[in-house]
């Protein structure tokens, strides 16, 4: 295997690091709500919002690398996918800012959709074209697939976490807590 094709496997791995050190040292109660609302904060932020970054600066910025990487020739629509890549870094990053679970539910729900998509592609292009460049076969087709599952059970699992501590009949909060 191309050891390029390993690159997506890294920041999912720095992100559960850096949840479990985050964890470890709060001062907080570890609530299950307080401990899931950390979970999304760095899922959001560094899963979705660094993440989508990285994968969408490339297309922007040299284009006939990215293309490569992922096995295509390059083209025009690389344009759009940095931008949309970039939309979600976008959410990510407001998901730190914005903490409304309403708001973290449709960037999950958002960022699901568009994934799988992609990840649907990959496997399109992996057994129609026989195509196992590094970015389009390999690790990279789990995390398109379950970072953004992850990511949604996540919030949903926060949200109840909300109305069970905060009453069944209640809303959840428009904020959580940092």
């Amino acid at each position: 295997m191309n050891p390029a094709a390993l690159g997506p496997l890294f920041l999912p791995l720095i992100l559960l690091i850096a949840f479990a050190v985050h964890v470890a040292v709060m001062r907080r109660p570890r609530t299950r709500e307080h401990v899931l609302t950390v979970a999304c904060l760095w899922g959001l932020g560094l899963g979705v919002g660094v993440m989508e970054l990285l994968a969408g600066l490339p297309h922007l910025t040299s284009p006939a690398f990215s293309a490569v990487q992922i096995g295509f020739a390059p083209s025009a629509f690389q344009w759009e996918v940095g931008w949309a890549n970039l939309t979600f870094a976008v959410l990510g990053f407001l998901s730190l800012r914005f903490r409304s679970t309403d708001f973290w539910l449709a960037t999950a729900i958002g960022y699901l959709v568009y994934f799988w998509g992609c990840g649907i592609g990959h496997i399109q292009q992996y057994v129609v074209e026989g195509n196992t460049a590094p970015y389009n076969w390999g690790p990279i087709v789990p995390v398109v697939f379950l970072l953004p599952l992850v990511l949604l059970v996540l919030v949903v699992a926060l949200r109840r976490a909300q109305r069970h501590e905060h009453g069944v009949h209640e809303q959840p909060r428009e904020t959580v807590p940092a």
